[in-house]
């Protein structure tokens, strides 16, 4: 199935569930639920959000991992949608840099 097939349907909630169900992947199909809950979305919105973010974020080192999947691929589609969401949802962990009030470091230490 090809990644913008399986994009569009990601309106409807069904479609987007089985999409995720189709990845084989149940640890991730519930990671996904989890992260939609947490963002107030839908799993279908979570989801093509995902590819959205990987699409105007990911680093290139991002891209040649994404190139190297679907060169081995079976199904390029589902397991370029697998990469693209694990990717968006290892981004979500990654807490946001602290700044320091009353300081111009930015987060980085360096406080002035």
């Amino acid at each position: 199935m090809q990644l913008g097939e399986i994009i569009r349907g990601f309106s409807e909630e069904a479609p987007a569930n089985e999409a995720l169900l189709a990845c084989n992947d149940i640890v991730l199909f519930a990671q996904v639920g989890e992260a939609a809950g947490r963002f107030e979305e839908t799993v279908g919105e979570y989801a093509s959000g995902a590819v959205r973010r990987f699409a105007n974020l990911a680093v290139s080192e991002d891209w040649l991992g994404l190139m190297n999947v679907i060169e081995r691929a079976s199904d390029p589609g589902i397991d370029c949608l697998t990469y693209m969401v694990k990717w968006s949802l290892k981004q979500d962990e990654t807490p946001p840099v602290p700044v320091h009030e009353g300081c111009t470091c930015g987060g980085n230490g360096g406080c002035s």
